[in-house]
């Protein structure tokens, strides 16, 4: 019994230091004009903020250097280490400016991304490190920044590639399933509710986005005697958007039209109307992982009808014409009507009632 409780202990203990092994090590910094010691404080800023960016353990400069100094290899010190990942940076002052560049490897040694920034001078270089290491761990580039493609230098030459000609690095795209609720409003009517399922992708810069979307929409249904309008169809949409701030969660603003082929059916289905409208809408959401390519948010959005659909009377009511407008959203709605009179009964004598459901004639 005795030994079966420390053969436990021991494997706790190896359990507990895999768990603690770094994921990520950052290797010495190769610095041009700068002392060891500000080599290593950079080394320091860089893994202190790539480890707040993706929570993760990293080795920091301090803990590889020995091993490297040993070892002369930068995958073989990843792979002493535990790590999974390594990075290579390099700092060079020319005058005040500090320029900082750092690679991004698996522990076999492939580049999965590299970025460059620069500091005005030694002062700001905390802030400089903070931008290096969110571009490198979410492999975004830095905003007007330029990065050579993607390739495995030769052994022992990280930046041999970086003469090659550069090219504009692509902030990935999002595509994706969009899902939203819609709630049509007019004055003095009532309509079923919606919901939508659609294609949804999204295009850009990390500052602003082109959205485009295809998808349907079906009514809820409801219970005989509610007086309720049903509509629904297909519909596209092409809008785009930018964003208030730079954070990574960060909220937005856009617009956009959203061209439909809608059916409507009146109260207990007794009459319908279809054909071709049109929307534009405005929005206001926030986007959750913005740097992720995973893209998690959530949006308001209030849509105004530019072209209806010719819709139906009924006795004694005030309903709405082909004229009217009523906006719906994804979430939430605001509307807007012009109700019309009703019109004498059609082929009756003045002042009486027409009977039963009849479509305006325009």
């Amino acid at each position: 019994m005795k030994y079966r409780w420390t053969f436990l202990s021991v494997l706790s203990l190896l359990l507990a230091s895999q768990a603690r092994a770094a994921t990520v090590a950052v290797m010495p910094v190769e610095g041009v004009n700068l002392t060891e010691g500000q080599c290593d404080v950079i080394g320091l800023l860089f893994a202190n903020a790539f480890a707040r960016e993706l929570r993760t353990q990293v080795a920091q400069p301090m803990e590889t250097k020995p091993i490297f100094a040993r070892t002369k290899s930068a995958p073989a010190t990843a792979m002493q280490l535990g790590a999974t990942e390594y990075v290579q940076l390099r700092a060079l002052q020319l005058g005040a400016r500090v320029t900082v560049a750092g690679v991004r490897y698996t522990k076999d040694g492939a580049e999965l991304f590299r970025a460059e920034t620069a500091a005005s001078s030694l002062d700001d270089i905390e802030a400089a490190a903070t931008r290096l290491a969110h571009s490198l761990a979410w492999r975004q580039p830095i905003a007007s920044a330029t990065y050579g493609a993607p390739a495995s230098p030769p052994a022992g030459e990280p930046w041999a590639a970086e003469g090659s000609t550069p090219v504009q690095s692509q902030y990935p795209k999002a595509l994706g399933i969009k899902t939203g609720l819609i709630f049509p409003v007019a004055s003095g009517r009532s309509f079923a509710p919606l919901m939508s399922l659609q294609f949804d992708g999204r295009l850009g810069s990390r500052d602003s986005f082109v959205e485009f979307g295809i998808g349907a929409a079906i009514p809820s249904s409801s219970a005989n005697g509610s007086n309720n309008i049903q509509m629904g169809g297909v519909f596209a949409e092409l809008g785009g958007s930018f964003y208030l701030s730079s954070a990574s969660v960060a909220p937005y603003l856009g617009a956009g039209v959203s061209p439909r082929i809608w059916i409507a059916d009146g109260p207990n289905g007794s009459d319908n109307s279809s054909g071709a409208t049109c929307t534009v809408y405005g929005q206001a959401g926030i986007t959750f992982t913005r740097d992720s390519r995973a893209r998690i948010y959530g949006e308001l959005r209030v849509s105004q009808y530019i072209l209806g659909l010719s819709n139906f009377v009924a006795d004694g009511r005030k309903l709405l014409s082909d004229r009217d407008r009523f906006a719906d959203r994804h979430g939430l709605v605001a509307a807007y009507c012009r109700p019309h009179e009703m019109p004498r009964r059609m082929g009756g004598p003045a002042g009486g009632r027409g009977r039963g459901l009849r479509r305006i004639q325009r």
